[in-house]
């Protein structure tokens, strides 16, 4: 069941989140959008397992995964700087695609959500996506972005088919959910935003609704 026992810890690290994201959003230089994703990840770290009482296994498979997005990312930067274009904009994509969770790089995402808490696994599915799909939106080539969004919607629908966990199911479900999100992305950020809202609120309301009942499958069983 979800707690509602806000800690003074807890405030300081959705601060921290929602910073991190604004500036990675706003930010007009490479390395405020770098700087923001970062402080988005350190935030969103301590809200996975603020009192110590889940799993460190997903909090760091998750450090990993994102620390090694933004290593692709910052070398991709540099490169660019360096005025090696092509490269820069290869590694770029790479590091933003892994840490946004998004084909060919995705296989990490159901895992992660699986074990973490609703909490976790609701702001993984849906705010943890704003700042790199943006950032993707605007550095991948058209067509790129085109494959990903038909591979995307088709992976997430294959793969939830055999699903019980209502954790997992919502994984591959936001996988067909983010290549709308990325198609939004390329006709106006009104559409992003909005779609977003929507998606947001249906993740949300249903999390809490299976926390509430400590629902985990999806058999019809409580566990």
């Amino acid at each position: 069941m979800v707690s509602f026992v806000v800690s003074p810890m807890k405030l300081v690290s959705l601060g921290v989140m929602l910073i991190g994201t604004i500036l990675s959003v706003s930010s007009e230089e490479m390395v405020g959008v770098w700087l923001g994703l970062e402080l988005n990840l350190y935030g969103f770290l301590v809200i996975m397992n603020p009192d110590g009482h889940y799993s460190p296994e997903p909090c760091v498979k998750y450090f990993v995964v994102q620390s090694t997005g933004s290593i692709l990312m910052l070398v991709g930067f540099v490169a660019l700087m360096e005025q090696h274009v092509v490269s820069g904009l290869v590694m770029s994509s790479a590091g933003t695609v892994l840490k946004s969770g998004v084909f060919p790089l995705h296989s990490w995402v159901p895992s992660i959500i699986k074990n973490s808490s609703w909490l976790a696994s609701g702001l993984m599915l849906t705010w943890q996506k704003v700042a790199p799909l943006v950032f993707l939106s605007m550095i991948m080539p058209s067509k790129g972005l085109w494959v990903v969004i038909v591979l995307m919607a088709g992976i997430g629908a294959a793969g939830g088919l055999n699903q019980n966990s209502v954790r997992v199911m919502s994984a591959y479900s936001s996988f067909v959910h983010t290549s709308w999100m990325l198609l939004g992305l390329t006709w106006s950020s009104v559409v992003f935003v909005g779609y977003f809202a929507v998606y947001s609120l249906s993740v949300g309301l249903f999390f809490y609704g299976c926390s509430m009942m400590n629902k985990t499958s999806m058999c019809g069983q409580i566990s």
